[in-house]
């Protein structure tokens, strides 16, 4: 809060809302105590001596008939002392203003009444007429012709004078004189430079008592400048959204530990969001869920394939094809949108499944492919890859499956593939034709980095072994013919002096050794080993573990690899359903309990940290209450505060704990553990902002109830039998009426203590 506001709060309370009547009087009285310069200064750096003005800014800017000063230079230097003192004496010429002091040389100069006190009780009461000056000496003015031992170094261009406290001081001083700037090297002495910069000030002079002249300067009158149209009445100056827009400051000026404590929230509300959503989805079971691949797929099992053991397979009568590995693959979207990731590219993967298994009625967007680099992928391939949420992929502007459409993707070696359809089998598949299935299996590149994201760098080679025919418009054999047998390579021609024609190389495939039968030139300088399609789909048929098979009749093949060839053959799709329900089932027994315990310590905690922090908030509350603020606006600070730090602690924990989940949910086996839409999320931060409401406003409740002096109590704010049993009261009257107090005064001075002040 600035200055300006600082004390315009004070009008807010007694109701002034009209901007121009505030700003004229705040600036006023800012002037008056000297800060008006400072006014859109935060309060909190201001000195002790300018805060002590803006709180005798704010105290009379109300215009009140009486001010009650309580120590008002306490804590304050001797300077700042005399200014303070100086500003309230010039507020005393039109206004009542008493004032509680230690100091009885500051009470017998500025008083024109003084009233002793001791142990509650008056014991002296009289006018002051006596003190027309003070003997108070100002900390930081040194006055030169005070001392006595004086000495003086002077030559044609030197002029120095010492003057010295102590006659048998013994300095050793170093003065140098370089580049413009005076170094000063003293043993065993503390050096203070003294210039415009310098707190201390030094006067050629002797000191002077000081006179009634120094604060005739000081005028105020604040009376002249005030619109007599604004009537004075409470208003409230803590709005809902004030109060939060509040609440928010505070938070950013908490310390560096409190603010590392709100951490608290954030972790209860991040349980809270757990319990909810697991509870939410517990009981939550779709075919989405256990469907990675097109579930007519068969998964065997071996250690090592056999190629002729594969190759008979392929002819069973059950079986449509059969394909290498676990039929899953990556295609490469190129990232050209910007120069900056020119070199990366993301990955669309799937599980291959054959274009004939689909038709023109499967097709949700887009159209069926009409020449064989043309594909048609699955919805929830492009689901997948969207919910890992990179940003990148983002960028280049694919954010639905619509953007998918006409998308060129590409695998290592081969032409560049156009996606032209979209189905909705609820399988993450890509169709192609099965005549492309070997090539793009062992032209496939897989994530260089991780995450799908793939970085292409410039020693990046292609497979070791591939399909001549993908070469053919790139090289031109220079020596030989082409392998169109198994197990024939041509080489390029770099390596003819290493790799003889017709000889075998040390490059295997299915552990036979290839031979040369040609040498190649490439326009591309590629160096790979091209063989025919048939090497190829040895190499890698021998380099996976197991193979996947798309059957004609399902439980016929299974049935057959089992009894006939004792093979481990898997329906992964069935598989998947089992594990998942049987996962669910678990966590269904668990899951409820888990989470409502979860709930219940969270909800706690929150308690718990709400209190705590409410606890260091006692005697705020009782100063409010004690300047008059109300109980409703005691509750509407409170609630804003409660309301900013929901939002600032918790509401993060929530949205973290949602992101967290939202990504463990497309885990598969576990993505439908937990449900985060709105609905979830929605409940979720109702129970928090319920149930911080709640537990925020109950101790403030429970405080309110009692009076100023009661709260301030709870907090050791009894404060003013422990500076002492002697008070002086000054009374500033503008003109003594009587050298004795009004019965009315008397009155009220019997009944003095602390209670009765408000310390600023």
């Amino acid at each position: 809060m600035s200055v300006f506001d600082n004390v315009a709060m004070s009008l807010r309370m007694i109701g002034l809302k009209n901007k121009k009547e505030t700003e004229k009087r705040v600036n006023y009285v800012l002037e008056a105590v000297g800060m008006y310069r400072y006014r859109n200064r935060p309060a909190g750096m201001l000195s002790g001596g300018e805060k002590q003005r803006v709180a005798i800014a704010r105290a009379i800017v109300k215009n009140p008939s009486i001010v009650i000063a309580d120590e008002p230079t306490g804590n304050l230097d001797s300077k700042n002392s005399l200014e303070i003192m100086n500003i309230i004496k010039a507020i005393s010429k039109e206004k009542l203003v008493i004032l509680v002091t230690h100091e009885v040389e500051l009470a017998q100069f500025y008083a024109t009444r003084v009233v002793e006190l001791q142990d509650g009780k008056i014991i002296k009461d009289y006018d002051n007429t006596s003190a027309e000056s003070l003997e108070y000496r100002v900390d930081n003015k040194i006055y030169l012709k005070d001392f006595e031992n004086i000495s003086n170094l002077k030559n044609e261009n030197l002029n120095i004078d010492v003057y010295s406290d102590d006659k048998n001081a013994k300095i050793n001083v170093k003065v140098v004189i370089k580049n413009g700037n005076i170094l000063v090297e003293a043993k065993n002495r503390k050096v203070e430079v003294v210039d415009e910069n310098s707190s201390i000030e030094l006067i050629d002079a002797h000191y002077k008592k000081i006179d009634k002249s120094i604060y005739e300067k000081y005028k105020y009158n604040l009376d002249e400048i005030i619109d007599k149209k604004y009537k004075v009445r409470y208003s409230s100056i803590y709005g809902i959204i004030k109060s939060i827009r509040v609440g928010f400051n505070r938070i950013l000026n908490y310390s560096v530990l409190k603010k590392f404590l709100l951490l608290g929230f954030s972790l209860s509300s991040m349980f809270v969001v757990y319990s909810v959503c697991n509870i939410a989805g517990a009981k939550d079971i779709r075919e989405s869920d256990y469907a990675t691949i097109d579930k007519n797929y068969l998964q065997v099992d071996v250690a090592k394939v056999n190629v002729d053991d594969y190759l008979k397979y392929e002819t069973l009568e059950n079986i449509d094809y059969i394909i290498p590995g676990d039929s899953k693959v990556s295609f490469k979207i190129k990232m050209d949108n910007y120069y900056q990731i020119s070199t990366y590219s993301f990955e669309l993967s799937g599980s291959l499944v054959d274009i004939n298994k689909i038709s023109e009625n499967d097709i949700i967007k887009g159209r069926m492919p009409q020449n064989e680099y043309e594909l048609v992928i699955d919805k929830k391939v492009v689901d997948d890859m969207l919910n890992q949420d990179f940003s990148m992929i983002k960028g280049m502007g694919i954010k639905s499956d619509d953007e998918m459409l006409n998308r060129i993707v590409t695998i290592n070696g081969m032409k560049e593939f156009t996606i032209v359809g979209i189905v909705d089998k609820v399988s993450s598949s890509i169709y192609a034709p099965k005549s492309l299935f070997i090539n793009i299996l062992n032209n496939m590149q897989t994530s260089a980095l991780g995450m799908g994201i793939y970085f292409q760098n410039e020693e990046e080679t292609e497979a070791t072994v591939t399909d001549y025919n993908l070469c053919l418009e790139d090289i031109t054999v220079t020596k030989g013919r082409l392998p169109e047998n198994d197990y024939e390579v041509i080489v390029n021609r770099v390596f003819e002096e290493e790799m003889k024609l017709n000889k075998k190389i040390k490059q295997e495939v299915n552990s036979t050794p290839l031979t040369v039968v040609g040498y190649y030139e490439s326009k591309t300088n590629r160096q790979e080993y091209l063989v025919n399609n048939n090497t190829v789909k040895y190499n890698v048929i021998s380099k996976n573990n197991g193979f996947m098979i798309y059957p004609k009749e399902k439980q016929r093949v299974m049935n057959q690899f089992k009894d006939e060839y004792h093979l481990n053959i898997i329906d992964v799709f069935e598989r998947n359903k089992n594990q998942y329900i049987n996962m669910k089932k678990d966590e269904i027994k668990s899951s409820v309990i888990f989470a409502g315990v979860i709930l219940a310590i969270s909800l706690v905690e929150i308690y718990l940290m709400i209190r705590s922090s409410f606890l260091s908030r006692i005697k705020e509350i009782g100063v409010l209450r004690a300047i008059g603020v109300k109980k409703k606006d005691i509750y509407r600070m409170f609630l804003g505060e409660i309301l900013s730090i929901t939002t600032f602690a918790s509401m993060p924990g929530i949205i973290l704990m949602s992101y967290m989940l939202s990504q463990i949910s497309k885990i598969p086996y576990v993505d439908r553990m937990f449900i985060v839409n709105g609905i979830t999320i929605g409940i979720a931060i109702l129970i928090v902002y319920s149930f911080n409401i709640l537990v925020g406003l109950l101790p403030p409740f429970k405080v309110i109830r009692k009076t100023p002096a009661a709260i301030l109590a709870r907090h050791d704010v009894e404060w003013w039998k422990t500076r002492g049993r002697r008070r002086c009261l000054r009374l500033f009257l503008k003109k003594p009426k009587t050298s004795s107090p009004s019965p009315c005064l008397s009155s009220k001075l019997n009944n003095f203590n602390s209670n009765i002040f408000i310390v600023s």
